[in-house]
């Protein structure tokens, strides 16, 4: 049995310090932390106080070193939503002797995590991340993030479920998925299509609306209305442009590595700087990938530890059922047998959905607000549990377990890696490079023996979208040759057409005197 060991003073505040020692260690057994047994961890406590990223960050460390071999492949999927917290996570931070005398207790060797992934979105030009690890020395690490109409249409429904559609929408968008999506298909009006992105689609709707038009049938279109399919139309629209960077209009993808995860690995999606769709969008398809290959045995990994931070925004306990909230009470209920661990955190756990914290096997609380303790939700705990609680200094945590029948307050060392604000300072962010600067780094990423005036030459004069899906195509192919195939895929360039010499026109005859 794996055990993992956290440093920590007292049973219970109620309780006499005599009748308990001021420092051994807590055990836990892996069955219970990330099942089948019992599965799940949540975090509460007050925003910049109550430690509970810090705290994720040292249980996944712990995790990875204890976890035995014969239990299985282990990995994390980590979701950066705000600021610089998850981007430096392979950097060494500072540790003071008491943290390092901790460490050496609980028998972990305080390092930064040895494999991290970093994945984030384009920017607007679909060339420079977006992202605050863009530092020359670490942005070679990070990879785009783009999606393609294939991956938005799998999920349309985080994107459709809002009050204004029905049925029929979602009707319409399964037509689209399970006729059209790449094959020929006749629009009816003697066109014939292949749609592959947005602006395949897009094209296919004008040319619906102008069959339409013409045929005097203003109504119904195989069955579908016409207000549905501009409906529809305007919602996939607004997905490509709110979200433009992580979706391409006319691009191929470049996704997460779907069945290659790797052991002891930290997959980091980087979307703080993502619109509030988008970060619905790369969570709900995430998640649900994960699921669907942990079910078929064919992820690369048997069990994977997501962590999502603002659990308040993705689970609230009131609101309109979103894809997003019943993908987490699916998870928080059913995923511990499939090896789908969730580690959440909030600031106020009294306003997440009481089944998706009710079902977590382990609970955390840093720093408390006063008015949140004032809830319903803790009136087991007794006033003198309280009152510690709202007054918890940073880096101490209560652990509430069903093995534990009083609430157990611990330490915890701080964390071998690098905190998000003091990475930015140590690493800051790069401006964005001029179009042709962050194609020569990109490139250059994938084949060090590219020269960077080789690629200006090459791109010179070209159109900007022709050098983004030819650098998309690269990205996702990694040939030998990454400059060779990027400049086949460009093609062979074109020189303008040379102007013709105009003939020199006679100068005007003088004015005469002839007044006609």
């Amino acid at each position: 049995m794996w055990r993992r060991r956290c440093a920590w003073t007292r049973t219970s505040p109620a309780r006499s310090r005599r009748a308990f020692p001021s420092a051994c260690t807590l055990r836990r057994a892996a069955d219970f932390l990330l099942g089948p047994e019992a599965a799940h961890l949540n975090i509460s406590g007050v925003s910049g106080l109550a430690t509970k990223t810090s705290a994720v960050e040292f249980l996944l460390a712990s995790i990875f070193q204890h976890f035995p071999a014969h239990k299985g492949r282990i990995a994390a999927l980590c979701f950066n939503v705000k600021g610089p917290d998850l981007c430096f996570l392979d950097r060494p931070g500072a540790l003071d002797d008491a943290d390092r005398r901790r460490y050496e207790r609980l028998g972990i060797t305080p390092q930064p995590f040895e494999r991290v992934r970093y994945y984030a979105p384009c920017k607007a030009d679909g060339v420079n991340l977006n992202t605050l690890r863009t530092h020359p020395d670490l942005v070679g690490d990070v990879e785009p993030l783009v999606w393609g109409l294939e991956e938005v249409l799998d999920f349309a429904e985080v994107l459709l479920n809002r009050d204004d559609i029905d049925a029929k929408a979602d009707a319409f968008i399964d037509f689209l998925s399970d006729r059209v999506l790449n094959k020929e298909f006749d629009d009816g009006f003697g066109g014939s299509h292949r749609v592959q992105t947005f602006a395949d689609l897009d094209g296919l709707f004008r040319a619906i609306f102008d069959g339409l038009e013409l045929t005097g049938r203003s109504d119904m279109w195989r069955t579908h209305h016409i207000a549905t399919i501009r409906k529809v139309r305007n919602r996939l629209s607004n997905i490509s442009t709110r979200c433009k960077g992580l979706v391409t209009d006319d691009g191929p993808s470049n996704d997460l590595p779907w069945g290659r995860f790797e052991d002891r690995t930290v997959y980091v999606v980087d979307v703080a700087n993502v619109d509030a769709l988008g970060q619905d969008l790369v969570f709900a398809r995430a998640v649900s990938k994960l699921r669907e290959h942990l079910e078929r045995r064919d992820l690369g990994v048997e069990a994977v530890v997501v962590f999502v931070d603002e659990l308040n925004k993705y689970a609230p306990a009131d609101g309109p059922e979103t894809y997003v909230r019943k993908m987490l009470l699916d998870i928080s209920e059913r995923g511990r047998y499939l090896g789908l661990v969730l580690f959440a955190a909030e600031q106020f756990r009294s306003q997440v959905h009481r089944r998706v914290v009710g079902n977590a096997g382990t609970t955390l609380f840093g720093r408390m607000d006063a008015d949140e303790l004032a809830t319903p939700g803790y009136q087991v705990l007794s006033p003198a549990t309280k009152i510690k609680l709202a007054t918890l200094p940073i880096g101490e945590l209560m652990v509430r377990h069903p093995h534990f029948t009083q609430p157990i307050f611990l330490r915890f060392p701080r964390p071998a890696v690098l905190r998000g604000r003091d990475g930015v300072e140590r690493f800051p962010p790069a401006t964005d490079l001029p179009f042709e600067e962050a194609v020569v780094r990109q490139l250059v990423r994938l084949d060090r023996r590219i020269r960077p005036n080789q690629v200006k030459d090459l791109i010179a004069e070209r159109r900007p979208d022709d050098v983004r899906r030819a650098l998309a195509a690269v990205r996702r192919t990694r040939p030998d040759d990454a400059f060779a195939y990027f400049r086949k895929l460009l093609g062979a360039r074109v020189a303008p057409a040379a102007t013709p010499a105009r003939e020199p026109v006679p100068p005007l005859n003088p004015i005469s005197e002839e007044p006609y």
